[in-house]
């Protein structure tokens, strides 16, 4: 049987730090309990969450060296990036359409940072797992970057071509995350697939199209708690 994990470090962005969108503010803001906090609480297993709002693979190389020096090498590293890397300056796109805009971080870029954190980890001889990209809502997210504006609607749909696109970028990025974890045998909680696999599941996902709501974090919980018990059970 596998031991049981008795500590887990989260190096992520907002998703994993539990933000939401409030339906009624329409300002993000921290649930109280994020599928973290209940995972921890459920399983009796210490969680230290180093996410953090808009963290890019590049700010993460950073996050990760003062996670390998402040903290002693037991437990499992957790993993969560992509979704910031992805992203665009959709101001810049919606002023100037037709220029050559580039993500936050280019997808090959993205792979060099990733393979360099798992270098980083490895020499530690830490353990590190991989937390697949949930989806995202290119309708919703749209919506949310126009603001209802008609000359950004416009603009950004020029850039885009069609607005699948959104998802589809995003896609890449989660299969170039997936693909280093299972070439490097790194552990994936398949988080974007347990999404997938439910009907309607952009009902899970705030109006602004990317991040989980109230819902959709229990709904992450419970994959990560199946995680668990996969691995626990694993000879």
């Amino acid at each position: 049987m596998k031991k049981i994990i008795e500590k887990i470090s989260i190096l992520g962005d907002s998703i994993s730090k539990g933000v939401i969108l409030d339906e009624i503010s329409k300002k993000y803001k921290i649930l109280k309990e994020s599928a973290a906090d209940l995972f921890s609480r459920e399983n009796h297993v210490e969680i230290k969450n180093h996410a953090k709002f808009g963290c890019t693979s590049e700010k993460a190389l950073d996050i990760i060296q003062n996670i390998l020096k402040s903290e002693t090498p037991s437990g499992i590293i957790m993993l969560e990036l992509g979704g910031n890397d992805c992203d665009f300056n959709w101001d810049n796109v919606a002023a100037n359409p037709d220029a050559d805009h580039q993500p936050n971080v280019t997808l090959e870029k993205f792979k060099q940072n990733i393979a360099k954190i798992i270098q980083m980890v490895k020499d530690t001889g830490r353990d590190l797992a991989f937390m697949t990209l949930p989806p995202i809502d290119s309708e919703k997210y749209f919506n949310w970057i126009t603001r209802g504006d008609k000359t950004r609607v416009e603009n950004i749909q020029r850039f885009l071509g069609e607005r699948n696109y959104i998802y589809r970028h995003q896609e890449l990025y989660a299969g170039a995350l997936e693909e280093i974890a299972t070439k490097n045998n790194i552990y994936k909680i398949p988080v974007r697939s347990g999404f997938l696999s439910i009907p309607r599941c952009c009902d899970y996902i705030c109006d602004d199209g990317i991040h989980l709501n109230e819902r959709g974090q229990d709904v992450m919980k419970t994959i990560f708690n199946n995680t668990y018990n996969q691995y626990l059970a694993m000879k």
